[in-house]
C-alpha cells in the first residue's frame, strides 16, 4: 500500500482509497480477496494511514449476489469502511470479465445480456447496501454491444440507482481492457446525470503506475455529461467536491 500512496503523492492526487476486491464464496474462474484477511488489510491501512500526509480511506468492493444479501449486509457491518463498492461480475455461473470467457461473449446474445446484467444492476441497487456501483457497465468489457436499441435498459438501471442514493463509478480501467473505453460509457453517464446520480471516480489500479490513469479524461467527460462534483467517503458517510 506503500507504494500507491507515494505514486499517488507523485500525481498530485488529494487522497487515496484502497478497495480490496471480497469475496465471500469462492466462483470458478475468478479470484477475490480471502475474506479472513480483511483484519490484516484493515490493521495494515490503519498503520498507514498515521503516518501518512495523503488522506487513505478504507474500502472494499464486494460481490452482488442476490442470495447473499444477508451474508454482505452482515460482513460490511463489521469493519470501519469509509465507503463500499458493489460490483457484478458475474451473470449465473458465468464471469464475464474473466478473459477465458471472450468465447462466451460471442455465443450469447447482446440483448439479452444486457438485460441481465442490467437486472442485476437493479437488485444491487435495491438492496440499500452499497455506497457505490462499480464499473456500471461492465457487461461491454469485451465489446459486446447490442445491435438494436437498448436505451430504456440504461434509463430504468439509472432509475433505479437514483432512487436507491447510490454513486456511480467512473472507472478508468475500461481504457486499459479490450474494450478501450471508461466504465460507464458516454451514452451512460449522460444518463446517469439527467437521473441526478452521483459520481465517483476510479482507476482500478492493481498495479501503483496505474493510480489516477487518465482521470483527466474521466473528468472532462463528466463534466461534459454536466457533471460539476464529484463524490468523497468518510465513515460512509457522502461530500462533494468540485471537480
Amino acid at each position: 500500500m506503500e507504494e500507491y500512496v507515494r505514486a499517488a503523492k507523485k500525481k498530485n492526487i488529494s487522497e487515496i482509497g484502497f478497495s480490496e476486491h471480497i469475496l465471500l464464496r469462492q466462483v470458478e474462474g475468478f479470484s477475490g480477496f480471502s475474506v479472513h484477511l480483511m483484519p490484516t488489510y484493515v490493521r495494515e491501512l490503519f498503520t498507514l494511514r498515521e503516518r501518512s500526509e495523503l488522506p487513505i480511506k478504507l474500502g472494499v468492493e464486494v460481490d452482488f449476489f442476490l442470495y447473499e444479501i444477508e451474508s454482505i449486509r452482515e460482513f460490511v457491518q463489521k469493519h470501519p469502511f469509509d465507503y463500499i463498492l458493489g460490483g457484478i461480475h458475474t451473470i449465473g455461473e458465468w464471469v464475464i470479465d474473466n478473459p477465458s470467457s471472450i468465447v462466451e461473449h460471442t455465443k450469447r446474445d447482446p440483448s439479452q445480456c444486457y438485460c441481465e446484467y442490467f437486472d442485476l444492476v437493479k437488485q444491487l441497487s435495491r438492496c440499500r447496501i452499497f455506497d457505490v456501483l462499480a464499473h456500471p457497465d461492465l457487461i461491454k468489457i469485451f465489446g459486446m454491444v447490442p445491435k438494436e436499441d437498448f436505451l430504456s435498459v440504461l434509463r430504468d438501471a439509472a432509475d433505479e440507482i437514483a432512487k436507491s442514493n447510490i454513486c456511480a463509478e467512473i472507472n478508468t480501467k475500461g481504457l486499459r481492457g479490450p474494450c478501450q473505453e471508461i466504465f460507464p460509457s458516454s451514452q451512460f453517464l449522460k444518463i446517469l446525470y439527467s437521473y441526478n446520480v452521483p459520481i465517483v471516480f476510479g482507476s482500478d489500479a492493481h498495479e501503483p503506475r496505474e493510480i489516477g490513469y487518465n482521470f483527466r479524461l474521466a473528468a472532462k467527460l463528466a463534466k461534459k455529461a454536466g457533471y460539476t462534483h464529484v463524490c468523497t467517503f468518510d465513515s460512509r458517510e457522502r461530500s462533494f467536491v468540485k471537480i
